[in-house]
Formats: structure tokens, C-alpha cells, sequence
């Protein structure tokens, strides 16, 4: 499972993958190089991404935005990190301390 953001103005993504302040989004709807894209993650959380770049994928008919995240906290990287590299491995996504199950 990957971490869905819902955009304020429209549409929504999945965090496809995040290193650092680096990340990328499939999403719904695109955005210009420069813009500030804001939503919220799916706990309620406030994300924001300054757009590097935006390009239309045909096979999946949705939309590659590449970033940084701004105002972001380590704890919520950190998890955004691990779901999408278990997604990556096609792993289930863990939240909190389980004891590893």
C-alpha cells in the first residue's frame, strides 16, 4: 500500500517514492514546474510540494510529478520512505511498532 495525498485544490496522488526532500507522485491531475501543490496525507497530515517537474505517464493515464517536499517532519519522511519501498517489493505496509509482524 502506498500513501495517498488528496490535493486542496482537486484530484489526488500516491507517493511513489521519497529520498530526503526529493519525491515522486503518480497523480491525477498535473502541475506546472514552480507551483506549490498542497494537500493532506490520508491521517490529516499537511503535505506541500514545490513541482520540478510534471510529465503525463500514457501507460497508466495519470500524471509523474517530481518535487521536494517543504515543512515536512522526519517521522512522517521517514514513514512516507518505508511505504513506498514496501511498495516497491510488493510488501505490505506497516504503521507503528507491531513487533515486526
Amino acid at each position: 500500500m502506498t500513501e495517498l495525498v488528496r490535493f486542496a485544490k482537486g484530484g489526488e496522488a500516491v507517493v511513489t517514492a521519497i529520498g530526503g526532500d526529493h519525491v515522486t507522485l503518480s497523480s491525477t491531475t498535473s502541475a506546472p514546474p514552480g507551483a506549490t501543490v498542497e494537500g493532506a496525507l490520508a491521517d490529516g497530515t499537511p503535505f506541500r510540494v514545490k513541482v520540478r517537474g510534471c510529465k503525463r505517464d500514457a501507460a497508466s493515464d495519470r500524471f509523474v510529478i517530481d518535487g521536494r517536499v517543504i515543512d515536512l517532519s522526519r517521522a512522517v519522511r521517514d514513514r512516507l520512505t518505508q511505504s513506498a519501498s514496501n511498495a516497491e517489493r510488493g510488501q505490505p505496509e506497516t504503521h507503528g511498532d507491531d513487533g515486526g509482524k
